[in-house]
């Protein structure tokens, strides 16, 4: 863990003059809040991650190695959209981490705007500037290649974390029939945010101007993490804002039938957004040196990622259900033709 230092959170937050705002305050087993803070020093708007249980203090602690380690790569020209490292502070013996406020609107809020998600125009938007942000990313921090072995390393994570749920070999045989195929690829390490969904991004005037939270994150991992996270998590929320058995706005055949039911659509189905998901996915691979028929292992990966370290056990459960129920493969194809 980070060694907090001993000037207190206290120091900063009730400093004469310093205007502040909470803008976040998680109910999740490791929940922090978060300010934003204008200090008196002239340094900026910083935001603060305070830790409220020992576990937010580890994912902190995680993410403030995440962020020196980003200082010692070059970003170029996204470098401006990385919060900065700027301190780690005492809260009641736990770090708080303290870096630069990046300016902007969650990419969450335009998604849960009327019908947003309804209009090819700004949906499609929204997945090219997060996959042209992520392939920057991933180009300033590759590394040496590697073969894949994330397929495998997610099965074994998912068997430690869920070794007595009902729908567990099925979802190892998802994983399986993933590995075999990713197995015999090679590509670059790179760094991963390893959640990078929407809400983490901020989007000013159409362009990503912040990517936020990288408490997930590693400085050599598997990038297709991110590219698949972004599109299991856009597809997730798809019926939010609907009822229970009701059709979707915007997307014929897509109703809201429990858990999952717009990963589903999204990754099986036919329609102007599941046509938008695989070319996402497979432009991805592209960009990444690999076959685009690979789309489907990486999504399946991406959903045992997810009921693997989800922090609550309900949507982790959920995610491996869903997995455990997806087709085992699909044929290399334009059209659908499923291998079960």
């Amino acid at each position: 863990m980070i060694e907090a230092r001993s000037r207190s959170v206290q120091d900063l937050l009730f400093a004469p003059s310093t205007r502040g705002v909470l803008i976040a305050a998680s109910r999740d087993p490791d929940a922090k809040l978060t300010f934003i803070v204008t200090p008196t020093t002239g340094t900026g708007a910083l935001a603060i991650k305070i830790p409220s249980t020992p576990m937010a203090a580890s994912a902190i602690s995680c993410e403030t190695r995440m962020l020196l380690d980003l200082r010692e790569v070059s970003l170029g020209s996204i470098a401006a959209t990385v919060p900065q490292y700027v301190d780690t502070l005492d809260s009641d013996g736990l770090p708080a981490l303290v870096s630069t406020a990046l300016r902007g609107t969650p990419m969450s809020v335009g998604y849960h705007h009327w019908l947003h998600t309804a209009r090819p125009r700004l949906v499609a938007a929204d997945f090219t500037v997060a996959g042209d942000w992520l392939r920057q990313f991933q180009t300033a921090t590759a590394g040496e290649r590697g073969r894949i072995e994330w397929a495998a390393e997610v099965g074994y994570q998912l068997r430690h974390r869920w070794p007595d749920h009902p729908q567990l070999e099925a979802a190892l045989a998802r994983l399986a029939s993933a590995d075999r195929r990713l197995d015999a690829q090679r590509v670059a390490r790179t760094m991963v945010h390893g959640d990078y969904w929407f809400g983490n991004l901020l989007l000013q005037d159409g362009a990503i101007t912040g990517v936020v939270d990288w408490e997930g994150g590693g400085s050599n991992g598997w990038p297709l993490r991110d590219l698949v996270r972004f599109a299991l998590s856009y597809c997730l929320y798809l019926d939010r804002h609907t009822r229970p058995g009701h059709r979707v706005l915007g997307h014929r055949g897509l109703r809201r039938t429990g858990f999952g039911a717009g990963i589903s659509y999204g990754l099986l189905a036919d329609g102007w957004l599941p046509d938008l998901v695989r070319c996402y996915l497979r432009d991805g691979l592209v960009s990444l040196g690999l076959p685009p028929q690979l789309w489907y292992c990486a999504a399946l990966t991406g959903l045992g990622e997810v009921a693997a370290l989800a922090n609550d056990d309900e949507f982790g459960s959920n995610h491996l259900e869903l997995l455990a129920r997806l087709p085992l493969g699909l044929a290399d194809h334009d059209g659908l033709g499923a291998n079960r």
